[in-house]
């Protein structure tokens, strides 16, 4: 069960990738008090915590109100992660935020659900991996707590990673969070593909 929940948060956090969100955050933030920032943290990790336990509670009754099939949801959350995971390796996430959104954030007093919750952060690359992710958990109750407790770990690491934010950046340079990047990329990519392969050889033994 460890290793189910180390897996489950490994994944979840590369795909929310708050290193990636580094540069985003701290322009978003640059010359507010201390005090403002860690209230917009606290209530960004809240909403993030919010939006996964949803995606992860009740994405499967979308999926049945819609009629959309299990292996159409994992071919197509595994383009969108493999999309993410290709980005990671270029080095582009979270720069997908327009310069509007970005001009209209620093205008509002409270940043913390668009666009630091949604779209930086909990965006659909991790939502279509914990909707999966509950298709394959839904019939165990111990499963479902070792779940929602990697997201709860997940929002913590983010809290702490985005409060660092400058002395991280600091620390490991440009160039440092690259390097993170690409091995982040490497497993979300990873992540995607095996959701496509999973995905067609159900397909293929449905149809044999």
């Amino acid at each position: 069960m460890l290793a189910f929940l180390l897996s489950n948060y490994i994944s979840l956090l590369s795909l929310i990738n708050p290193l990636g969100a580094m540069p985003v955050f701290l322009s978003l933030t640059a010359n507010h008090p201390t005090n403002w920032i860690k209230m917009q943290l606290l209530k960004t990790i809240l909403n993030v915590f919010v939006i996964c336990v949803l995606s992860y509670l009740i994405g499967n009754h979308i999926l049945g109100f819609f009629g959309i099939s299990i292996n159409a949801l994992k071919i197509a959350g595994g383009i969108l992660i493999s999309r993410s995971g290709f980005q990671l390796l270029n080095a582009k996430h979270k720069k997908d935020i327009g310069k509007k959104i970005q001009e209209e954030s620093l205008q509002k007093e409270d940043i913390s659900f668009t666009p630091l919750a949604m779209p930086l952060l909990s965006g659909p690359g991790s939502i279509s991996f914990l909707i999966n992710l509950s298709i394959q958990t839904k019939d165990d109750s111990l499963y479902v707590i070792y779940v929602l407790i990697s997201i709860l770990l997940v929002c913590i690491s983010i809290f702490i990673v985005l409060f660092l934010a400058p002395k991280i950046l600091t620390f490991m340079g440009q160039a440092g969070l690259k390097a993170m990047s690409k091995i982040m990329g490497f497993i979300v990519l990873s992540i995607g593909i095996q959701l496509i392969i999973s995905s067609v050889i159900s397909i293929l033994s449905l149809n044999n």
